[in-house]
């Protein structure tokens, strides 16, 4: 999720010289939101189907959502979670068997919305974030040593600040690695999971112990970028985000 960006509009010209505009504070509208209306309406939809009914395509779920597909697929995940659809790849989406008296709570489809892009997440890290270790290890220059060491330094400088705080040394590891890997499309690939990182970050930055962990796993990653090894930055990059999956698995995430 995107953070918020606030947009004020200021106040307008004076009465003589035009009408005036109040000062309205806005926020920029996380897409999640739209996600977990979907997913309510499919969830109201398909209560009282029996099971093995069939759920419209996802082109026709667009259409008739007006959404985009990516909404449409993780709403549709959600409800797998929860155990109302079953997703069959190559046959399309069934409604699943269930006790007719289950209730889906709106909290509980938002957790499984959730844990559904966390999935994703991890496993699009796994993809990109472990060749992105590599090609640090192979191509990173003196100054990209120092901004990745610096954002190590930083975090560690953080201490008992607060989990915001903390968070944007955190993630900025994560991108300055990816500078240093020097591929424009892969740093910009970095900087959208970055988003993810920081709506995440909570869960995990709040557990005791954890910032000490994560700042032991970004030295260990850049002992091995700074050390010119790129199967070794490849695999802690790698053993990284297979422990972080754990955590989110722990906390309820993922």
């Amino acid at each position: 999720m995107r953070p918020s960006v606030a947009c004020i509009v200021r106040p307008g010209l004076p009465v003589n010289e035009g009408p005036s505009e109040a000062d309205l504070v806005l926020t920029k509208a996380p897409r999640r939101k739209l996600a977990e209306t979907v997913g309510e309406q499919l969830a109201e939809a398909v209560k009282d189907l029996p099971a093995g009914t069939r759920v419209p395509s996802e082109r026709e779920l667009m259409k008739s959502l007006g959404v985009g597909r990516s909404t449409v697929r993780e709403a549709l995940n959600g409800l797998a979670l929860l155990g109302l659809v079953e997703i069959r790849h190559g046959q399309g989406v069934f409604v699943a068997a269930r006790p007719a008296e289950q209730e889906i709570e709106i909290s509980e489809l938002q957790k499984a919305l959730m844990k559904g892009v966390t999935r994703d997440f991890i496993e699009a890290r796994l993809v990109v974030e472990v060749e992105v270790a590599r090609l640090a290890a192979e191509r990173r220059t003196e100054a990209d040593l120092q901004r990745i060491e610096e954002t190590i330094e930083a975090l560690k400088a953080k201490g008992d600040a607060s989990t915001e705080e903390a968070l944007e040394p955190a993630t900025q590891f994560n991108q300055v690695v990816a500078d240093a890997a020097h591929n424009e499309v892969l740093a910009g690939m970095i900087g959208s999971f970055v988003q993810l990182m920081v709506e995440r970050g909570p869960d995990l930055y709040e557990r005791e112990g954890f910032r000490e962990w994560d700042i032991a796993e970004h030295t260990r990653i850049y002992e091995a970028i700074a050390a010119g090894d790129p199967d070794l930055a490849a695999e802690r990059m790698r053993e990284h985000i297979h422990a972080l999956d754990a955590h989110y698995r722990e906390v309820g995430s993922a």
